[in-house]
């Protein structure tokens, strides 16, 4: 880019709201469509965008995560200047063990990252959403409005603002108020989680007020923001139109998959202009054998499919037998489905093995997640035939 950015992505979230899907891993490592990492959305948007200056705040469960970024190369960060720092706690000489109790607290804390580039421009970004930005377009936005911070918004249905942060602007798009989750709103301007801050003014205002209390938690939503807009500092929304999906709970995370089987979605993961990068294993291609059925699906490499498939998003390394029926479902990497299973409206986890003649259905308003870690009483409750 021609302005010097550096983004900081967050990404050490527990994602509770994901229940067994992240109980081994962060939420920005859950796949998605069977071949990406959430983590994949983000960190190819910046590769799009330009930017080229990237650190990684891990926390909760970083293994898993630190070995799939490495050293970006998957992302083209670690060539022509370009690198990704994954960064997770650690001992300070002044507070000891530095557990992050917040968002802002986590971009505070690793400060000297930031400063040895002492950039124009610093982004935050959330590695838990599903969508596809050219942030150099917010950038400009931001040099344009003279902004000191910039917070990329989208509109929701009135039923949804109780999920997110609500933005109130004028119309220049000055924001006048911020709350976080209200239980009452005539708002439909909601924050994905996308700031940009100039950064000289980010560390006057900012790290100097804050560096002192860290263990309070920093959050951008309960204390940066709010001070922006106290303080007077100029600060405006960045309207976004296009696709924008929070999948930080079972039911969003199902929905964003059923998007991709829609012909006309918006997300398009078939836009070769804007591609989504991500770190896949060499398997063989998918295998659709005689007798097999499949309608509308993605299948990803390395699966094996001698049943029905519809509507469905299956994973790579997954098998699907005999007489055995999948509809409305996401699979996960190296699932089995044994024969004469009928699987609908559920997700099944990674390396699950679901016994013959399981009978697993949810329906729109309840899908059924199933992983290894609660298995057996999702086999009790469903019920099991014999072979």
């Amino acid at each position: 880019m021609a302005v010097n950015v550096v983004a900081m992505i967050l990404a050490g979230g527990k994602g509770t709201r994901l229940k067994e899907l992240t109980i081994h891993r962060p939420k920005p490592a859950v796949s998605f469509a069977g071949k990406y990492r959430l983590i994949d959305f983000v960190l190819s948007n910046c590769t799009n965008s330009g930017i080229d200056q990237v650190g990684v705040l891990t926390q909760y469960e970083p293994l898993e995560l630190n070995s799939y970024i490495g050293e970006g190369s998957s992302w083209d960060l670690d060539v022509h200047g370009a690198s990704v720092s994954v960064m997770g706690p650690y001992t300070s000489r002044d507070y000891g063990f530095l557990w992050q109790g917040g968002t802002a607290e986590a971009v505070i804390l690793n400060l000297p990252f930031v400063e040895q580039y002492n950039p124009d421009y610093l982004l935050v970004l959330s590695a838990d959403h599903i969508y596809k930005m050219d942030y150099r377009k917010l950038i400009d936005y931001h040099i344009e409005k003279n902004s000191e911070l910039t917070i990329s918004a989208i509109r929701v249905p009135e039923e949804d603002t109780n999920r997110f942060g609500m933005l109130k602007v004028d119309d220049q798009n000055h924001v006048i108020d911020f709350e976080e989750k209200p239980k009452q709103t005539d708002s439909r301007l909601a924050s994905m989680g996308v700031y940009v801050f100039s950064w000289q003014r980010f560390k006057e205002d900012i790290v100097h007020k804050y560096y002192k209390h860290l263990y309070d938690g920093v959050d951008f939503a309960q204390d940066v923001i709010p001070h922006f807009i106290e303080t007077d500092c100029a600060v405006y929304a960045y309207e976004y139109e296009g696709y924008w999906r929070d999948v930080g709970t079972v039911e969003g995370y199902w929905k964003a998959h059923m998007d991709l089987l829609d012909p006309d979605n918006d997300l398009n993961l078939h836009d070769y202009s804007w591609p989504i990068f991500s770190k896949t294993p060499n398997l063989p291609p998918h295998h659709i054998l005689k007798g097999a059925k499949v309608r509308n699906a993605w299948l990803n490499e390395g699966s094996m499919i001698f049943g029905e498939i519809y509507d469905s998003i299956i994973g790579h390394h997954c098998v699907v037998q005999e007489r055995s029926i999948v509809e409305k479902s996401v699979i996960l990497t190296k699932a089995y489905i044994d024969h004469d299973c009928h699987i609908s409206y559920a997700i099944i986890g990674d390396d699950v093995i679901i016994p013959a003649h399981t009978d697993i259905q949810g329906d729109e308003n309840h899908i059924i997640l199933v992983t290894n870690d609660n298995l057996e009483e999702i086999l009790e409750n469903q019920g099991r035939g014999d072979e």
